[in-house]
């Protein structure tokens, strides 16, 4: 990797900007609106991975607000929860409300830190008391990595769940690839093809509801107005996902520890939210979507007073054949 140099700080459609970029690839976040990723470009294969706003505005987030009111690009980060739900936990905090798609993706993050390989960015919580912060790091001209910390500020034990939420830019040619352990999936998303909650399906080749086969690595055009929301079996932890391009070979990689995220889920939208088609690779450190049923079922994080916790997602991307360590 040559030098970089120190991170640029610029504008995004009228926000503050902060940029990493090596040879290989260029990093987009703006720290005052949830710390969100606004761009992953690869510079060798010529391609944004991130969906920007398309046909939707963008506008500030305020806090409290529905995901899908909003323009629905780029990478936001989920915590305490994904789905809008109650504290489940009885305490000091029991009952209080956690907004859709969690807090902080609607919070301004501060800038910690900025060096000519790294930005490091926090913010603290509103509806519960914690600190978290994200670390930006080059490794290399073509990977970066995200290293995560949350600390709980409170006098109590603290639930709660991170996810990350990538819209990643797709079309026809993209697929979904997994390692090749994985053979099924968990429906978590009601809908006609895929019927209820905790419907198991087959991958990569799945039978709908209505009898038809679908290709679950491959994303619809935005014209079906679909979707679909699947989890890996919770007892059946990988390493890595990718999204792969036909044409060129051009592939995203994100890849983690089991042991700090155990759960991926995997969300498609072919119109039926977005206006253009998206995917999103989205590892977890619960199981899944909503804190109270994700603590209902011992598949949330317990966070100690005054401890914190830490968990880290790589970010590789390249052309050609994509290695599956999960069988290394």
């Amino acid at each position: 990797m040559s030098s970089p140099a120190l991170p640029v700080e610029g504008t995004w459609l009228g926000q503050k900007a902060l940029t990493l970029e090596t040879d290989g690839l260029k990093f987009v976040t703006i720290p005052g609106m949830g710390a969100k990723i606004v761009s992953l470009f690869d510079k060798t294969a010529r391609r944004e991975w991130l969906l920007p706003p398309i046909n939707r505005p963008f506008k500030p987030v305020a806090y409290g607000a529905a995901f899908a009111d909003q323009d629905m690009s780029g990478w936001d980060e989920m915590f305490p929860t994904i789905n809008a739900c109650t504290y489940p936990v009885k305490g000091a905090y029991a009952g209080r409300s956690l907004p859709d798609h969690g807090e902080v993706w609607a919070l301004p993050w501060q800038t910690e830190r900025v060096t000519q390989t790294c930005i490091r960015l926090s913010t603290i919580g509103q509806a519960l008391p914690y600190r978290l912060t994200r670390q930006t790091e080059l490794v290399s001209a073509n990977q970066f990595r995200l290293t995560y910390e949350v600390i709980n500020t409170g006098t109590g034990p603290l639930a709660a769940l991170w996810t990350a939420h990538p819209q990643f830019m797709v079309d026809a040619e993209t697929r979904i690839r997994l390692p090749a352990s994985v053979d099924s999936l968990v429906n978590v998303h009601q809908t006609a093809d895929w019927g209820a909650v905790g419907n198991r399906y087959s991958w990569p080749l799945a039978q709908s509801q209505q009898g038809q086969f679908h290709r679950l690595d491959q994303i619809g055009e935005p014209a079906l107005h679909n979707c679909r929301k699947f989890y890996l079996p919770a007892d059946h932890p990988v390493s890595w996902a990718a999204l792969q391009q036909g044409h060129d070979g051009a592939w995203i990689r994100l890849s983690w520890n089991v042991s700090e995220l155990p759960y991926l889920g995997i969300w498609v939208d072919e119109g039926a939210y977005n206006t253009a088609s998206t995917a999103a690779l989205e590892p977890s450190t619960g199981f899944y979507d909503a804190l109270d049923f994700a603590w209902r079922n011992n598949r949330a994080m317990t966070l100690q007073p005054a401890e914190p916790v830490r968990w880290t997602l790589t970010i590789e991307l390249g052309v050609g054949t994509i290695i599956d360590t999960d069988r290394a």
